[in-house]
């Protein structure tokens, strides 16, 4: 069991250094925002560029949260039947729909996500009318590695899940419940 928590705790990692850089760019975003804003404003000027760019970082932000919030039961969750089903019960039905709906969900994304942006690369896509950023491959490549760290996160939840059902003496939830930037 202890091996089977490690690789959870090094898949949890990648989830969390995701996240990190999704908190970074963040404040990117705040800034950008602001200039864009005050530039508007007070300086009569506006940038298809900023906008774009406002867009792209705010994309990346989410997907790569994905992972993150999973990993710490963040994620929204509709529980309309969860509190007539016993603990244990709503461990293996989380299990068995991570195993058998999320992951291949996510896989999908992978696959699709890798030709998206190939494509976008291949062609030389940019914003419409040249006005914008170019390269766009780069915002749609963010689409297939978000995707597999999301998988790198359900991995480790299903894993922990694992763990609380056969030794719940060595860990008692299947979630992480540690903030982001502490160990």
């Amino acid at each position: 069991m202890q091996g089977i928590l490690t690789i959870a705790a090094v898949l949890t990692r990648i989830c969390d250094y995701a996240a990190r850089i999704a908190a970074v760019l963040m404040v990117a975003l705040v800034a950008v925002i602001m200039y864009d804003v005050i530039g508007r404003k007070f300086f009569s000027t506006s940038s298809f560029f900023l906008q774009d760019l406002e867009w792209h970082l705010h994309g990346v932000i989410a997907m790569f949260a994905f992972g993150y919030a999973y990993t710490r039961d963040a994620h929204v969750r509709i529980d309309v039947l969860a509190h007539r089903m016993t603990p244990r019960f709503r461990l293996w039905l989380e299990f068995w729909v991570v195993i058998g709906l999320v992951i291949p969900f996510f896989a999908i994304i992978i696959w699709y996500g890798y030709e998206f942006a190939e494509r976008a690369y291949v062609r030389g896509e940019g914003a419409n009318g040249g006005r914008g950023l170019p390269h766009r491959w780069v915002i749609k490549s963010v689409v297939p590695v978000a995707a597999a760290v999301t998988i790198a996160g359900c991995v480790a939840v299903a894993l922990r899940i694992l763990a609380v059902l056969r030794r719940p003496d060595l860990v008692d939830t299947p979630f992480i419940r540690r903030g982001l930037w502490k160990r």
